[in-house]
């Protein structure tokens, strides 16, 4: 089995090999009405209105992956009074890395594709399959032009789960929610990048003609070993008004005191630079993509932004205020890792590949420490004060506001919940490559479903939607003895 630091070692030799390729990999477009394309608002929901549930999925290899499906099909084993399952009531599905792979087939096929999601992903041999492509025949490719070390992985998410090189275009052709949002990150700018219409709005181009195997590679592009995934900005173009540019969102997010909110004073400064295009005092004609979780390892930045903002769409702050939106139900999936380690059992000198792997790997993982915590404190504090802007002059808005923030049901998947030691390593340990065993897997296709049942706002949740538990999920007792045998 290849370990992370094999494959460091292997992909960077082929970075030397490769000559200068520049495939193209977005579209200028066409029409940005917002009646066209991938958004929110072209998408219908299911179940009753007034509830919104989120899922957001870290990345973390083929773990996460695995932890998110077992999260999934514990949602689909709650029905609903309608007949639909939790499962297919998602509003919102936001996703990192390895979790983007899970969330972009799920947003694909719903939960009939479970089973193929298991077999002919989570099960693979994915650090195998895609060595085996670049050695020996992929050394010519990867000096080829049009061809860079990434599409070593986008080939193989589409000769495993997107083999019709699907589009955000199917997504839209389905015409049914959850809301896909794949997250990367700026690696100039060490923001989130989220494929959303709204971003691409900036960039001019069209978001539903972006292969969503590109879109998946771009958020699980792990630094050094992978190359970035480059968009082209098409700003300015016909396509956008000829008045009224940059939009006003982006402006006003460019202006947030950076002291009341840093993460989005400066997301907002370098959307500002994508509108302006080549005109930003800091030209943006390329943007290079690598790991969202260098940024934001739990897919957790752009709901925010939706559930406290209005705009743009999908900005719910005022129907949340308006009481359209009078219950929220966020589920955080959190793979991160915290395996132990044997370089501090040593005096030797780590590797250079030790360095790069320890490196990049700490600081994903530690990004995600505490995250949750930090959004139920974030949401509420950012619902409260918006309640208490609205009190003297629309007192119903802010009972409305204030209900919210106190009924919002967080749900958190982290192996830190685990009390039991032994078992909670065992899960920490278990390595974020493309690549687990099959007592790995199934062990993970259990513990997602366990601690989803464990969490504290998961039977409350349930009883707000008046859904009913099907059958029983596995215990942390049960999952954490059949680990031990």
């Amino acid at each position: 089995m290849y370990t992370l630091g094999r494959f460091l070692q292997i992909l960077l030799c082929l970075g030397l090999l490769a000559g200068c390729a520049y495939p193209v990999r977005n579209e200028p477009a066409q029409d940005l009405s917002p009646d066209v394309g991938y958004r929110w608002n072209n998408l219908s929901g299911r179940g009753p209105s007034d509830t919104l549930v989120i899922v957001t999925a870290s990345g973390g290899g083929t773990r996460a992956a695995a932890l998110e499906l077992s999260v999934l099909e514990g949602l689909d084993h709650v029905k609903l009074p309608d007949g639909i399952t939790l499962a297919n009531r998602i509003d919102i599905l936001s996703s990192v890395s390895g979790g983007s792979v899970t969330a972009a087939y799920f947003a694909l096929t719903g939960p009939s594709g479970f089973g193929n999601l298991e077999n002919d992903f989570v099960r693979q041999d994915g650090i195998g399959a895609v060595l085996s492509k670049a050695i020996p025949f992929g050394l010519l490719r990867a000096s080829a032009p049009h061809t860079e070390r990434i599409d070593f992985l986008i080939d193989y998410f589409d000769q495993t789960l997107f083999r019709k090189h699907e589009t955000y275009g199917d997504l839209l052709a389905k015409g049914t929610r959850p809301y896909l949002i794949l997250n990367a990150a700026d690696m100039v700018e060490g923001v989130p990048f989220s494929f959303t219409q709204n971003n691409f709005d900036l960039l001019c181009s069209d978001l539903s003609k972006v292969k969503l195997s590109t879109a998946v590679a771009a958020s699980a592009a792990f630094p050094v070993a992978l190359s970035p995934v480059t968009l082209k900005n098409y700003s300015r173009c016909p396509a956008q008004p000829a008045a009224d540019w940059p939009p006003q969102w982006v402006t006003s997010e460019a202006k947030t005191n950076w002291y009341d909110n840093a993460e989005r004073a400066a997301r907002g400064r370098v959307q500002l630079a994508y509108a302006l295009g080549g005109n930003s005092p800091s030209p943006k004609s390329y943007i290079h993509l690598l790991d969202g979780g260098i940024a934001d390892n739990l897919g957790i930045a752009e709901p925010l932004r939706i559930l406290t903002t209005n705009a743009p769409a999908p900005g719910m702050l005022d129907d949340i205020a308006s009481g359209d939106i009078k219950n929220i139900i966020f589920i955080v999936i959190n793979a991160r890792s915290f395996a132990t380690s044997t370089l501090d059992q040593s005096q030797a000198t780590p590797s250079e590949i030790d360095d790069l792997s320890a490196t990049v790997s700490s600081a994903i993982d530690r990004a995600s420490t505490g995250s949750a915590a930090a959004l139920r404190n974030a949401l509420r504090d950012n619902l409260r004060a918006r309640a208490d802007a609205e009190r003297t002059t629309h007192a119903d808005r802010a009972a409305n506001l204030e209900r919210a923030a106190a009924n919002a049901k967080l749900i958190e998947v982290d192996f830190d919940a685990i009390a039991d030691p032994e078992c909670r390593t065992y899960f920490h340990s278990i390595g974020t490559s493309w690549t687990n065993s099959n007592a790995e897997i199934d062990s993970l296709l259990q513990v997602g479903k366990a601690l989803l049942g464990a969490a504290p706002d998961f039977l409350p949740a349930i009883g707000e939607l008046h859904g009913q538990l099907q059958g029983e999920l596995p215990s942390l007792a049960q999952v954490c003895r059949s680990v031990r045998s």
